[in-house]
Formats: structure tokens, C-alpha cells, sequence
């Protein structure tokens, strides 16, 4: 049964969406913007605790904000670009009660065992942040924060990266919006 209630939990976790918030400074045009180019002297930098650090997930990220940038129109530059873009990881964990799926299934002393010492399964929450900066007036005009919950030990897949980036910057204008 406990496996069975693992499973639930993990297949209810895996099933949820990126859900992602943006950020827009008030009134900020983005039709003057040709080129972008990333925080620390163009090159992708990792920001975060050392053992959060897995090189292929943070060049993929770079790959598929790079892709984004120039799909909405934005040429990567050098020094002198008009944006400046930067991501970080957050990764957090968290546990949820999951004894409540024992309801009515057992009676006596399994169910007042469950009241008495509740089960919970852990799991992550993943954060990714990517801001867009506007460089000659050094302030944030763009920033979006994605959010999904993950496996204690989460896989490297490729396709969900990219698929998680793409939504995150979904909101950013592009160069004719």
C-alpha cells in the first residue's frame, strides 16, 4: 500500500504543470531592443549552492533561453547590447501528508496508527528565474519565475527543460509585439 500511495504522489507530482509568473516594468516599450547578451562578460554563469550544480542542465537552460531570445526577434551581441539576461536555479524541499489517502481504506488500528504518525512524501520545488535587464539604465524591465514540483531525485531530461524555458518566456514581448 505504501508503495502504491509513493506512486500516487509521484505520478501527482510529475503531472503538474510549470505554473509560471511574470514580471513587466509599467509602460516598458520593447520595440527599441536589437541585441541581448548574458550578465558576467556574456558568458553563462551558474548561480547557486555548489551541490545544486550539473553543468548539462545549466547549458541546456542557456541553449533554450538563447533559442527563445532569438525567436522573439532579439540578436545575441557582446558588451554593448541593449539587454542584459540572466538565470538562476532555486530548488527547495518540501513534503506533503499523504496518510489522508488511508481514509476508510483501513479500519482500527491502522487507521488510528495513521492519525497518530502521519506519512509524508518529500519532493522538490524547483524555481527557475530569468531576467531581462535593461543595460544602459542598469534596472529589470522582465523577469519570469516558473515553478514546478520534482521528484526527490530528479532525471536530466532535456525535452522538459526546454518545454519548462519555452513557458516561462511565453510573456516576453518580442521585437514586433
Amino acid at each position: 500500500m505504501k508503495n502504491l500511495i509513493t506512486l500516487l504522489t509521484l505520478s501527482m507530482l510529475s503531472a503538474c504543470a510549470v505554473s509560471v509568473k511574470t514580471y513587466q516594468k509599467p509602460d516598458q516599450s520593447f520595440e527599441n531592443y536589437e541585441t541581448w547578451c548574458w550578465l558576467e562578460g556574456c558568458e553563462v554563469t551558474y548561480q547557486g549552492p555548489d551541490y545544486l550544480y550539473d553543468q548539462r542542465v545549466v547549458d541546456e537552460i542557456a541553449n533554450a533561453v538563447a533559442f527563445n531570445m532569438y525567436q522573439k526577434g532579439y540578436q545575441q551581441g557582446d558588451d554593448s547590447s541593449d539587454l542584459v539576461v540572466n538565470f538562476f536555479m532555486i530548488l527547495e524541499e518540501d513534503s506533503a501528508e499523504v496518510n489522508n489517502l488511508y481514509s476508510g481504506t483501513y479500519q482500527g488500528e491502522r487507521e488510528w496508527l495513521t492519525m497518530m504518525y502521519p506519512e509524508y512524501q518529500k519532493f522538490l520545488k524547483g524555481s527557475l528565474v530569468i531576467d531581462v535587464l535593461d543595460r544602459q539604465k542598469s534596472e529589470l524591465v522582465w523577469r519570469s519565475t516558473a515553478v514546478k514540483y520534482l521528484e526527490m531525485n530528479p532525471i536530466y531530461n532535456k525535452d522538459e527543460i526546454w518545454k519548462g524555458v519555452e513557458k516561462a518566456m511565453k510573456e516576453l514581448p518580442g521585437k514586433s509585439d
